[in-house]
Formats: structure tokens, C-alpha cells, sequence
């Protein structure tokens, strides 16, 4: 048994320029500093007319045999004025207040933990002795902790050594926690690291809690540490799988790689006008089907209640794959932009895995490992919804042996429609006409119409390669073009809706930071 710490706290807050002073002492617990009042009672809040506010917090920990009893009290004296802004302040007195307390029992039961660490290693080998104390600061997200560390001595060797450092993995001096690190990737991830930097120090409350260098740092340990687990992942799902996964063709043909740059791709063409013509038309056909589905359940039914959007599912016995990949600013030098390959993975009982690689090859090795875990081999089929890369189809088509559908995204499929039909050179009316029409067609999978209202249209087009490429990539991608009002009508996915909002491109917010699992996901 570890006995108890006490850990006392004094914080003044002056309210022209926000700025905090700490100072760490031993205190009498029957007197409380702000209020001056004997015995005050716990968790009293003194207002009084000052010009500044003071936070005085104490705790008390204990551990036995593992088990922390923490206790403590807290202080407050605050000028609050009556007025308009009075909700305000009050609210961020309340959040000022825990994160002194916070920082209080992170404090008080890390000192505690520190000592029983350094008891156990006395007791485990007798020829080590208490040789002092050493500073050491712990960089969270609610501010930077200083604390003192016991250091022991060897006698046998004379060296010395600070037992909870190797315990806990840390450095003599400073460390950064796990929390703090995986908020600075998510920051990253949408701003600039030096606005990354600055909002994670507002947060904290502190001027500077890190430096725009060390969140990048922390950016790339995580990325290599996540790519490490991505490979120990592949390394056992290969040697458990691999023969199976080869004889499929999941695997890439190493002699070949597929090239990055290979793709019938429309999103370079593309200008924000046609994707938001081609998401207008997308969401029109399927807010129209759910309508008159709707509508159809309800006379069926006789209930006039509120109507719902239905939920996709993924049909059981079914392993859907949608994939996409995401194009970023790149904040690096010398590098404009950054290509990240994704995937997301479901199953019929609504399993999930969402999944991330800096190459093509990296994600089909992911992907194949994981199917084949998720037992792909054992009857299931393989449901595939993607933008029609070529990456993504030549990887499909060398699949044998299991039963793959794959569809080309409808979203994609309408953008597709809507940058070749602007070759057309006719007024916005008539073109809008034209794509609700050859539209019409392909949303019941009806690719022989939808060619032939192209062929008609090509002797008065104003740039004929547009259509004449646009009927190729129909021909092309017949196969993969289904029924997708049928689809929509049953609940069953037409889109890459999940991967492209898990990463972010259908916001436009970027790509996010994913934390699903460290088993399936790197930046």
C-alpha cells in the first residue's frame, strides 16, 4: 500500500489579460487561500468583488494493490458581474475550474504511481536505493504537468536509472501523451499545423503548448506506426491465407504494378459547376424513387405517418467493397499534392473496416488479407461499388473462383454524363433535357437506350469526341452499370457514399483522420 499524496493547487486568473500564473506548495487543508474561510466546505464556490479570480484545488490519492481512492476539493473565489455576459463568464469559470482540477489529479496520482513503481523494483532487487528526484513534464491535452520522478541506484553498478520511465516508456524529461498526439494528427488532418498548433494551445489554455514542428513529427510516427501494424497485419493474413489469395488473384502480379496514373478519369475534366449539376440529378432520381416508394408502402399500409429515408444495407451473405482515391493538399515541401487509396468493407451483419494506403498495391494486400478473414472463401460474394478506376476494375476482372458484382458508383456515373454532355453546345434548357433523359435511361440500367439517344445527338454536337467518349465509356463499362432504381427501391447501396464521407471528399473538408482500429487504418 502506496500512502496518500496531497497535492495542492493555486491558480489566479487576471481578467484584462487572461493570463495564468501556477505556483505548487504544501497547503493547510483547513485553510482555503481565495476565501480566507476555516474549514470551508467542499466543492464551495466564494464569489467575491476582486479583480481577479482565484482557483485553489487539493486531492488526495491512495492506492492499494491497484487500486486508486482519489478525493478532493476545490475553491473558487470570482468577480461576476450582473450583466449580459454574466452566462458566459460563468461557464468559462466552469471550464477554467476542471482544468485545474484536472490537471491536479493527474498530478497527485502520477506521483503516487511513480512511488509504487520505484517500491516495487526496491523490493524485487534489494541493491537498489532512493537516490533522489528528478523533474519530469508531462505535455497533455488540458496543459503541461510537472511532476518529480523517483530515481533509484544501482550499487552494484553505480548507475541510475528512473524505474517508472522504463515502465511507462518515456523519456527522462518530457513527454508527450498518446491523447495529445492523436488530437494534433486529427487537427492536422483538416488545418495547417501551425493553426493545428495554435488551437490545441487555446484548448489547453496555454500560450504554447507545442510547436508547429513537433505536431508534424507526431503526424509521421503515427503514419509509420500505423503503416507498421498495416504490414504486421498483411505478413499474418498472408502466411495463413496467401496460397488461397493467389489462386483467387487478390494479390497484385508483383512483375506488373499497377500504375497510379492509369484511370478513366473524369475528375480532372470536371469543374464545380458540372459536380454540382451532376449532384443535383444524382439526388434527384433517388429522392424521386424514395418518394414513390413511399408513398406506394403507405397506401399499402394505410399509415399516413411520417416518412423516413430508408437505410442501406448490405444483403447477407454478401461482403460489399466500396474504393476511392483521395487527392489532398500537401503540406510538405516540394510536394503540391498527396494521394491517399481507400477503401471501406461491410458485411451482411454490419461489420465494418475502413481502410487507408499510400499505394494502390498496399490496399489490395489489406483488403485481400482482411476478405479473408472476414471469410470471403467460404461462399460469400464480393459486392463492389467504385468510380470505374482502372486500377480498381483491372484489379476486379483477374478475380476467379468467387462470385464478384460490380457496380460503377451512380454519383460518379451522373458526373461523367454531365462533363461530357457540356460539349454539347446547346443552351443550359436543352442540355439539362438531354441529361434527364439519358439519365432517365441508365437509372434502370438501360445502357442500349441511353447509347442511342447519344448517337442521335452526335451529328449536332458541338465537340462530337465528348459523346463519342462518353459512348465509349458506356460500352466499356456495361457490365457494371445495374438497375439502380431497383437497388434504391430494396435499401441496397448505388454509391460509394461511405468510403467518400469517411474521407472526407464529399465534404470538401479534406481527407480526415481515421481511428477505427489500428489493425486496418494509416494515414
Amino acid at each position: 500500500m502506496v500512502s496518500f499524496l496531497c497535492f495542492t493547487t493555486f491558480r489566479t486568473l487576471r481578467t484584462d489579460s487572461r493570463k495564468i500564473a501556477m505556483s505548487t506548495h504544501a497547503q493547510d487543508t483547513s485553510l482555503c487561500p481565495p476565501c480566507q474561510v476555516d474549514n470551508c466546505t467542499p466543492s464551495q464556490v466564494d464569489i467575491c468583488r476582486t479583480s481577479q479570480t482565484d482557483i485553489f484545488t487539493q486531492c488526495q490519492a491512495e492506492e492499494n494493490d491497484g487500486t486508486f481512492f482519489i478525493s478532493g476539493t476545490f475553491r473558487v473565489r470570482a468577480e461576476v458581474a450582473s450583466s449580459s455576459a454574466e452566462l458566459d463568464q460563468l461557464i468559462e469559470l466552469a471550464d477554467q475550474i476542471g482544468q485545474a482540477i484536472k490537471q491536479t489529479v493527474a498530478v497527485t496520482s502520477l506521483e503516487i504511481a511513480d512511488r509504487r513503481v520505484a517500491q516495487f523494483a526496491q523490493e524485487t532487487m534489494p541493491h537498489l536505493h532512493k537516490h533522489g528526484s528528478r523533474p519530469f513534464t508531462l505535455v497533455t491535452k488540458f496543459g503541461r504537468l510537472k511532476l518529480k520522478r523517483i530515481r533509484l541506484r544501482n550499487s552494484q553498478t553505480g548507475q541510475t536509472f528512473i524505474p517508472s520511465a522504463k515502465l511507462w516508456k518515456t523519456k527522462q524529461n518530457r513527454h508527450i501523451v498518446s491523447s495529445l498526439a492523436q488530437a494534433a494528427c486529427a487537427e492536422s488532418q483538416q488545418l495547417s499545423f501551425r493553426k493545428s498548433q495554435k488551437n490545441l494551445s487555446r484548448d489547453a489554455g496555454v500560450d504554447s503548448l507545442l510547436s508547429h514542428s513537433t505536431v508534424w513529427n507526431l503526424k509521421q510516427a503515427e503514419e509509420k506506426r500505423l503503416e507498421e501494424v498495416q504490414r504486421r497485419l498483411i505478413a499474418s493474413g498472408l502466411k495463413e491465407h496467401g496460397e488461397n489469395l493467389e489462386k483467387h488473384g487478390f494479390l497484385p502480379l508483383p512483375s506488373s504494378p499497377l500504375s497510379e496514373e492509369q484511370r478513366d478519369s473524369f475528375e480532372e475534366l470536371s469543374l464545380e459547376d458540372v459536380e454540382e449539376e451532376a449532384k443535383r440529378l444524382a439526388h434527384h432520381f433517388m429522392s424521386q424513387t424514395r418518394e414513390i416508394t413511399q408513398e406506394k408502402q403507405t397506401t399499402d399500409s394505410g399509415n399516413s405517418g411520417k416518412k423516413t429515408k430508408p437505410r442501406c444495407h448490405v444483403p447477407p451473405n454478401v461482403i460489399q467493397l466500396q474504393a476511392d482515391e483521395v487527392v489532398t493538399k500537401s503540406q510538405e515541401d516540394g510536394q503540391k499534392t498527396n494521394k491517399t487509396f481507400t477503401a471501406t468493407l461491410e458485411d451482411g451483419t454490419g461489420r465494418k473496416e475502413y481502410l487507408a494506403a499510400r499505394s494502390a498495391e498496399s490496399l489490395q494486400f489489406l483488403v485481400a488479407v482482411i476478405l479473408a478473414f472476414w471469410g470471403l472463401f467460404t461462399g460469400k460474394h464480393l459486392e463492389v461499388i467504385s468510380d470505374g478506376a482502372t486500377w480498381i476494375g483491372n484489379w476486379i476482372a483477374r478475380l476467379t473462383g468467387i462470385e464478384v458484382y460490380h457496380i460503377l458508383c451512380w454519383y460518379h456515373l451522373c458526373k461523367r454524363v454531365c462533363t461530357d454532355l457540356s460539349g454539347l453546345g446547346v443552351s443550359k434548357e436543352e442540355r439539362e433535357k438531354h441529361q434527364h433523359e439519358i439519365l432517365g435511361c441508365l437509372w434502370k440500367g438501360n445502357v442500349t437506350e441511353a447509347i442511342a439517344l447519344l448517337r442521335e445527338l452526335l451529328p449536332r454536337c458541338r465537340v462530337p469526341s465528348r459523346v463519342e467518349s462518353l459512348i465509349d465509356f458506356l460500352i466499356r463499362k456495361r457490365s457494371w452499370i445495374t438497375d439502380y432504381q431497383s437497388r434504391h427501391e430494396q435499401g441496397l447501396w448505388i454509391a460509394s457514399t461511405r468510403v467518400e464521407i469517411m474521407f472526407g471528399r464529399s465534404t470538401g473538408d479534406g481527407m480526415t483522420w481515421p481511428f477505427p482500429s489500428d489493425a486496418n487504418t494509416a494515414a
